[in-house]
């Protein structure tokens, strides 16, 4: 059977949201022996009716109905997909309220947001730096920036993966020197050590390795949610911290922190955008996040 004419599909929906050929060729311009004649057309093609007319009452069959609600879906469609043609030819412009953490910002976001604004300035942002949990419906933020252990949560929000580069324990070699390598995750667990998390949060490694996973407590001298706070305080030898692996390639190539237990993997953290919706979004929030996956795919690559 081969597919039918989508003008077709359009003649129909037309005819039936205006409750007749004459009020539709009114609306539409198009004449009505030509909507008569095209409908017929098509359901001679599909082998079924989809419309029982009289001298003075059209109405939807059984089938009838059920088609008009797809081909009224496909319109919607189509409708979508040239508003987003128009809208990518746009030079992005306006207000993007973001949010991001503080550590993705020190580390990466504030450098990619300013390069950003400088290729659109036309765009205008209003960035909020928290660790708290933003939700974009209820606060009114276009994208918010997050970093998530897998399996990320399901939500009505829309979500775009920037970054999957995963974790690493490190330390300085100045905290190793004097407190020893740890060779096994007993004495991982001896170690002085960071936490991002909240104080009544528990402090844990989970850590994997060959399909084997392992839950390591540790008794953190530190504890924040702020990873530039995490990341200088293991510069300075404080203790053992588990940081992206996204943050550390100049600090690893300098030999200023180490791997520790690098055998034992912790669990990945995935760095993404969330935000309310794919349709309608605007031009400068779509060009937003083409350029963070853009950014953030060229910095994994150097690592």
């Amino acid at each position: 059977m081969t597919a039918p004419n989508l003008n077709d599909l359009y003649y129909f929906v037309k005819v039936v949201d205006y409750g007749g050929f004459s009020p539709a060729a009114r609306a539409t311009g198009i004449a009505k022996s030509k909507l008569s004649r095209r409908i017929s057309e098509l359901e001679n093609e599909l082998n079924v009716r989809l419309l029982n007319r009289s001298t003075r009452h059209l109405s939807l069959t059984d089938i009838g109905k059920r088609y008009y609600q797809h081909c009224k879906a496909m319109l919607v469609e189509a409708k979508a997909a040239q508003q987003f043609i128009e809208e990518s030819k746009q030079t992005p412009c306006g207000i993007i309220r973001i949010s991001c953490p503080t550590g993705l910002l020190s580390f990466h976001v504030s450098e990619m947001l300013a390069d950003f604004m400088a290729r659109y300035p036309e765009v205008h942002v209003h960035l909020e730096g928290t660790n708290r949990r933003i939700d974009p419906f209820v606060e009114g933020v276009d994208v918010a920036l997050r970093a998530r252990p897998l399996p990320l949560e399901d939500s009505d929000l829309i979500l775009k993966v920037l970054s999957d580069r995963g974790q690493c324990l490190v330390a300085s070699p100045a905290l190793l020197e004097q407190y020893g390598v740890p060779s096994t995750l007993d004495m991982l667990a001896t170690l002085p050590s960071l936490s991002r998390a909240r104080p009544e949060e528990p402090h844990v490694w989970r850590l994997q390795r060959e399909g084997e996973e392992r839950v390591v407590e540790h008794s953190p001298r530190f504890i924040t949610t702020d990873m530039t706070a995490l990341y200088n305080a293991a510069l300075a030898g404080v203790g053992v911290v588990q940081l992206p692996s996204l943050m550390l390639g100049n600090s690893l190539t300098s030999k200023a922190l180490v791997h520790v237990m690098p055998e034992w993997e912790p669990r990945r953290e995935v760095i993404h955008a969330v935000y309310p919706s794919r349709r309608g979004l605007l031009p400068s929030v779509r060009a937003l996040l083409d350029f963070l996956a853009e950014r953030y795919a060229a910095l994994g690559s150097e690592h």
